[in-house]
């Protein structure tokens, strides 16, 4: 089956609902495959612990026992204070059965939303731009006279899903957008194109009387983003993050495919799986901005957190301080390109993400200076949803149910 033939069907309102998933909504509980086996896989990377005479959590078996034929392949890396555990299992490329390998390089999707308002944090403190400038201070009036209350919406609000903009990919929607990029993929997708989706719909809320997750925000930041710099915000981004933590296997998608081989992601379609890459290779948007591996993640959360000579303490507070933080419902919120969820009595960041043939999740503790990240190659179906979730929920209460491990 050719490229052009595949979507149709896979429309994204299944991506849309993994983007929004929570750890109140998809973690807490038991997994069966919580096992208690230490490791021992040639794909595990690295395994310390302080206590050797403990027995530890077996995340080499729990990845291995979700991969399927359905679930073709998956990375998992768990980093504590006193453990390291990369591992990976199953399938990258199921037309040469290449066997996937800990440091594949994925398509992050919505989780990737951290770099971009990273970015626009990093211009606000170098004075470039504002974040509580109204967007109208950048895009054209024929953009914002189509934007319900778009002269009292800020950066701030777009970046931490306050706006009220109407979701581009709202699940209650039809799917033009999806329809506009199988048409027209081959000559490239931008921001532009997925805003045009959302101009002229009615807004959820007046600014900053609500929260509702909206992929138009991102777009909208990223086209200001653009027009602040003079250039793609990638090439600011690969200055300011990429290069500056020496994430060497992390690239911008569609403007920096040439930086990294990535890992199919498939989709079934007509009893076949098909590579979505080739597709989401030509889009460009700040929503879905970059393609990642798991360790480099965990490093970029790390630094957010404690890297004070590189993020500096005030850069942090405008990323998921007070004046970043809108209520999404009590123990959730967001801040700018992270949710931040209470969870056992611990304050978790966190952000996943869902396209086409790719899943992530990334994870961060601060208070145990704990980082899960995990991808997996098998898309938007049932079965891979649900691995996802039994990941998070089993790792998650290893990690809370013991933090010294």
């Amino acid at each position: 089956m050719d490229t052009n033939s595949m979507i149709f069907r896979l429309k994204e309102r299944l991506t849309i609902a993994i983007a929004i998933c929570t750890l109140s909504a998809c973690g807490g509980g038991n997994s069966s495959n919580m096992q208690k086996d230490v490791p021992t896989s040639a794909h595990q990377t690295a395994l310390n612990s302080k206590d050797k005479a403990k027995v530890e959590f077996n995340y080499q078996k729990l990845i291995d026992d979700l991969v399927s034929d359905e679930i073709h392949g998956i990375i998992l890396h768990v980093s504590t204070p006193n453990r390291t555990f990369t591992g990976s299992s199953g399938t990258a490329n199921l037309t040469t059965q290449a066997t996937l390998q800990p440091d594949a390089v994925y398509h992050l999707a919505s989780t990737g939303k951290v770099f971009t308002a990273l970015l626009a944090v990093q211009l606000h403190q170098a004075g470039i731009l504002d974040l509580d400038a109204t967007i109208d201070t950048w895009l054209s009036p024929e953009i914002i006279e189509q934007i319900e209350y778009g002269t009292e919406i800020t950066l701030r609000q777009l970046l931490n899903h306050s706006s009220g903009v109407y979701n581009y990919s709202d699940p209650r929607s039809n799917d033009a957008y999806v329809e506009f990029v199988l048409a027209n993929y081959d000559k490239g997708i931008t921001n532009q194109d997925f805003v045009q989706f959302a101009l002229g719909q009615p807004a959820y809320f007046k600014p900053g009387k609500g929260a509702e997750y909206s992929n138009s925000n991102y777009a909208l930041a990223g086209m200001i983003l653009d027009s602040v710099l003079g250039h793609p915000n990638a090439h600011a981004m690969r200055d300011q993050i990429i290069d500056r933590l020496e994430l060497g296997n992390t690239f911008s998608v569609g403007i920096e495919n040439q930086f990294g081989e990535i890992t199919p992601g498939y989709e079934k379609q007509n009893g076949e799986y098909i590579n979505t890459w080739p597709i989401l290779s030509h889009v460009t948007s700040a929503s879905t901005p970059v393609a990642s591996t798991v360790t480099e993640l965990s490093t970029l959360m790390d630094n957010i957190f404690n890297n004070e000579q590189w993020l500096s303490s005030q850069a942090r507070e405008d990323l998921i301080g007070d004046k970043s933080r809108v209520s999404v419902f009590p123990g959730l919120e967001y801040v700018l390109g992270l949710w931040k969820e209470e969870m056992q009595g611990y304050t978790v960041y966190h952000h996943n993400g869902g396209n086409h043939g790719y899943v992530s999740n990334n994870l961060y503790i601060p208070e145990l200076n704990t980082s899960v990240v995990y991808f997996l190659n098998c898309g938007l179906n049932d079965k891979c949803l649900d691995a996802f979730q039994t990941i998070e929920r089993a790792v998650m209460e290893s990690i809370l149910a013991r933090p010294e491990v």
